[in-house]
């Protein structure tokens, strides 16, 4: 019934944000009761164990190229992995290049299957060396199903990292890394804060952030920057607990992290129109306007600029089309 209803809402942008608006008023109330488990973040069980383990492996060797970050310097750090969704396969990376400890939280549980999860990891530790296996069967056993030692492994879960206390009481970590979560987040600038806090000097943040609409226009044909029409008020109604785009864009993130003190390099990703899979491979500081994808990008800016709230109509065209970003901080 609730799929109907959701078919039938993709057909206007009204409909759209009324089905929104239920939403988010349903995920509040379950997770006041203290429901806490959903099918967001459930990356792996659309996948099979080959492209598990690819998208696994994807995101690794992302945080060390672009933290320019060798395998050697893994050894002995501390990271900390901000919504890690139904899988600590990255984790488990970090750990097999001998990682002290990584600790994973989540204010959701995915949902997910447990048959299905410890054949990835199974297949993760079989791509592994002799001696990376060693570190990984320190983290986790998959002798009798799955299980995590948490004095390698840490997962939390139903709450936000600055409401955190196990984390709040950990020592502090030299890494702290998240992909396609922080803008989730509506308001994220506490949450910022709480990472600074748990981050030594000289420590590095590296996050990739989804700045398009998530599909939520996109798919249904619309202009992708449809949901940068919708007046705050109403829009503060579809997002606060239902983790769709806070539409927060590049200018927001570069200035919060520089009050914060970091050194901070932004990545596009992404432009409008494309798939939100980060298209522009290698990630790239500054957009070529002779690029299709970027002249297609400015066709719906400009279609749909007039239209735009009006804290939105003042931004360059730049960061208008810009549909996701890398963000390099490094904690001075």
């Amino acid at each position: 019934m609730m799929t109907q209803v959701k078919q039938f809402a993709k057909r206007s942008r009204n409909l759209i944000i009324a089905y929104k608006i239920y939403d988010n008023w349903k995920m509040k109330r379950q997770f006041e009761a203290g429901v806490y488990e959903s099918l967001h973040g459930s990356t792996h069980s659309k996948l099979d164990t080959e492209k598990s383990l690819t998208y696994i492996n994807e995101q690794y060797n992302d945080y060390l190229n672009y933290g320019q970050i060798s395998p050697q310097s893994v050894r002995g750090q501390r990271v900390f992995e901000l919504g890690f969704g139904d899988n600590v396969g990255v984790a488990l990376r970090f750990l097999a290049d001998d990682a002290d400890h990584v600790t994973c939280l989540d204010k959701f549980y995915s949902t997910r299957n447990n048959d299905q999860q410890r054949k990835i990891y199974q297949a993760l530790r079989e791509s592994l060396s002799r001696q990376q296996q060693r570190r990984f069967d320190q983290a986790i056993d998959l002798s009798a199903g799955i299980e995590i030692n948490s004095e390698k492994l840490k997962c939390i879960y139903g709450v936000d990292v600055e409401n955190c206390n196990p984390v709040k009481d950990a020592e502090l970590f030299d890494l702290i890394i998240s992909r396609a979560v922080i803008q989730d987040i509506y308001e994220p600038r506490q949450s910022f804060i709480a990472m600074d806090k748990l981050l030594i000097k000289g420590g590095c943040m590296l996050h990739k952030i989804d700045l398009s609409d998530q599909g939520m226009f996109r798919d249904s044909g619309m202009n992708p920057l449809t949901y940068l029409t919708i007046s705050e008020s109403i829009y503060r109604r579809m997002a606060t607990d239902s983790a769709i785009s806070n539409r927060k864009l590049g200018s927001y993130y570069k200035g919060l992290m520089n009050d914060l003190g970091y050194e901070t390099t932004m990545l596009v990703t992404d432009v409008c129109g494309t798939t939100g899979k980060g298209d522009f491979c290698p990630h790239r500081e500054n957009l070529d306007y002779d690029d299709e994808r970027v002249k297609k990008a400015l066709t719906f800016v400009r279609e749909i600029h007039p239209r735009l709230g009006s804290e939105f109509r003042r931004l360059s065209d730049d960061e208008l089309m810009t549909a996701g970003v890398f963000m390099i901080a490094r904690k001075r």
